[in-house]
């Protein structure tokens, strides 16, 4: 039997060069601004506009009218999850946590650092029941110096899970009555690697690669799971002299691939997110311009835009937890 295969085409275009380099973290706003209008509005993050940019932003994209909202922000942002307050997102921007208002662009410092290396940044990061994972990177993709982290809000710490990673990328987590599933891709060394813990992430117990390296088509960048928990869509970050990107499901017990999207004329696959639309379960991909020279760019005239794509799936993901927000541990001023 044959895998599935869906050809995804064009959705939404930046046009602005500056967000067409480097778009990340697409996640449906559950918890916006009030009268937002429901589930419609697409968040999503420039990580940085320019090769020589130490800037980025955090974008809504509207999904019905495809009209979108850049608010600025001072550096890098890695990964953003929404709060129990509606229309505020904590963000990890450069090498700390903050606290970003969707309504008027306003950053209000946490007080957590998570480094002062100034040889890595935060990336891809997930808000969990108790709190958020999320990893850093090593700016130059060569050194084995970023990490995996958890960030208790309540207690205000910062613990870290797993150390010796050189590009903490996608996650997937899961609970059961015999502790946690976490799978962690580090993007360098091409790893999906799944983990299992204890129940408070503090021992782990197994460790296991979701799939070979040598069996993946380009790099794995961001995940996220499938309604049933029981495998990973991972969106694939090819540098080579390309023209396509592609995306996988992926079984996590054994790395089957279980069905695949092309993706025409952008090879650099960035991030995804299941929507629906339509009546639909849609998948959208996030793609790339960064660092591509123009013998790639003249083969990939997508790269930088947003796609959209048919899926095998009847329904999305559950919603993820919100982070606690204004809760006397965290500092939070907005609204007051």
């Amino acid at each position: 039997m044959s895998t599935p295969c869906f050809i995804a085409e064009p959705f939404f275009d930046p046009l602005v060069e500056a967000l067409r380099y480097l778009p990340e973290c697409p996640r449906l706003l559950w918890n916006h601004l009030p009268g937002a209008g429901g589930v419609k509005k697409l968040g999503w993050v420039g990580i940085q506009h320019a090769s020589d940019s130490v800037c980025g932003s955090l974008n809504i994209l509207d999904l019905t009218t495809l009209a979108n909202q850049t608010i600025p922000l001072p550096g890098r942002p890695g990964f953003f999850v929404e709060t129990t307050q509606p229309g505020v997102v904590l963000v990890g921007l450069e090498r700390r946590l903050v606290f970003c208002d969707l309504a008027t662009g306003q950053v209000e410092e946490t007080g957590i650092l998570i480094t002062d290396d100034p040889r890595v940044i935060i990336n891809d990061g997930l808000s969990i029941a108790g709190g958020v994972l999320f990893g850093t990177k090593h700016l130059e993709f060569t050194k084995p110096i970023a990490a995996l982290y958890f960030f208790d809000p309540f207690t205000r710490n910062v613990r870290t899970i797993m150390a010796g990673q050189t590009c903490s990328n996608g996650k997937f987590f899961r609970r059961d009555v015999a502790g946690v599933t976490l799978i962690d891709v580090d993007s360098t060394p091409k790893a999906i690697n799944r983990y299992r813990f204890d129940e408070k992430l503090e021992r782990l117990l197994d460790h296991a690669l979701v799939a070979s390296a040598d069996s993946l088509p380009g790099f794995p960048d961001g995940l996220l799971p499938s309604p049933d928990g029981l495998s990973i869509i991972v969106a694939f970050y090819n540098p080579s002299l390309v023209a396509d990107g592609i995306a996988r499901q992926l079984h996590i017990d054994n790395g089957e691939v279980l069905c695949e999207w092309r993706i025409p004329g952008s090879p650099r696959v960035t991030n995804l997110a299941l929507v629906e639309l339509g009546g639909k379960v849609k998948i959208i991909f996030t793609t790339a311009v960064e660092g591509m020279p123009a013998e790639t760019r003249r083969l990939a005239p997508g790269a930088g835009t947003f796609f959209i794509a048919d899926t095998p799936f009847g329904s999305i993901p559950k919603p993820p937890p919100l982070f606690p927000y204004g809760d006397g541990h965290t500092s939070s001023t907005f609204g007051q």
